[in-house]
């Protein structure tokens, strides 16, 4: 399939609180320069990708985890460890072609309970008002 003639450009949005900042956004300019490329890599690919073929390795919808689903980066694997990337989010609309991160992790066990959590907490937040989006730089630094 040639994704070109699909004319699909999803944009990434991150949470941003007035208590919080800008969570994601701050977790993925600190990434080493070398991780950053690797997930601005999978990100790209998924930005042409018609959401009907966003699936696993690289997404999982998290059924029955209350709207959220996970974007799955491949391992990174370094001297010390391994990487296993994670950024929990959302659709927008259908016809918006948005993609909303929550949170961001180094996913250390099976099931993330954790990291689910706060992804969840933060889009009751936005669903509440109480939180926003801000466009998400893939450029290494901070859109605010």
């Amino acid at each position: 399939m040639d994704f070109e003639e699909q004319d699909c450009r999803w944009v990434f949005l991150g949470f941003e609180s007035p208590k919080e900042g800008q969570p994601v956004q701050f977790w993925f300019d600190n990434l080493t320069e070398e991780h950053r490329d690797a997930i601005k890599d999978q990100l790209a690919f998924l930005q042409v990708t018609p959401r009907a073929i966003w699936e696993e390795p690289f997404f999982d919808p998290l059924i029955g985890e209350e709207g959220i689903s996970e974007i799955r980066f491949v391992p990174i694997k370094s001297l010390l460890a391994k990487f296993y990337y994670r950024i929990y989010g959302f659709f927008g609309a259908e016809e918006e072609e948005t993609y909303k991160f929550l949170h961001a992790t180094n996913k250390k066990s099976r099931n993330d309970r954790h990291g689910k959590k706060i992804a969840k907490r933060r889009l009751r937040e936005l669903q509440n008002g109480e939180a926003e989006l801000h466009p998400f730089g893939l450029d290494g630094k901070s859109s605010s």
